[in-house]
């Protein structure tokens, strides 16, 4: 295992204009390697406000699953051009996401150090969509 800096930069579309709110996130992490991916973990207590959330990135060539425990709990599946379902829960309840991945860019070396970069549709309750990116860099 190696300790690391990661940073997360996520922008979500949050009106029709196209105006665009940012959320950058640095913070140390702990990595692993194994043949298939790269786990990451770390703690998003700052980021999310809610005490003890933590998270766990399993990156793979080809798709990248985010799981939250904690505060907030999910399973977030991103593969380019696929379709996943889930119940975010929250402390202040729990509601159905679904998550339709446009593109997935995966740049990371054989020290898993690089980015990865994903843009994704996100849809709440069937109806209301959310355009995000995520940006991630290993350093």
């Amino acid at each position: 295992m190696d300790t690391i800096k990661l940073k997360l930069t996520t922008t979500q579309t949050i009106d029709e204009v196209g105006n665009e709110e940012i959320i950058e996130l640095i913070t140390e992490a702990v990595m692993e390697r194994n043949d298939r991916c790269i786990i990451i973990n770390y703690d998003e207590s700052d980021l999310s406000e809610i005490e003890g959330t933590k998270t766990r990135l399993r990156i793979f060539e080809n798709k990248l699953i985010m799981t939250k425990i904690g505060g907030i709990s999910s399973r977030m599946e991103f593969e380019e051009n696929k379709s996943y379902s889930n119940l975010y829960s929250t402390p202040y309840g729990a509601f159905d996401l679904s998550f339709n991945t446009s593109s997935y860019n995966y740049r990371l070396d054989e020290f898993g150090r690089g980015s990865v970069y994903i843009e994704y549709t996100v849809i709440f309750g069937g109806t209301e969509e959310s355009k995000n990116k995520i940006q991630i860099d290993i350093l």
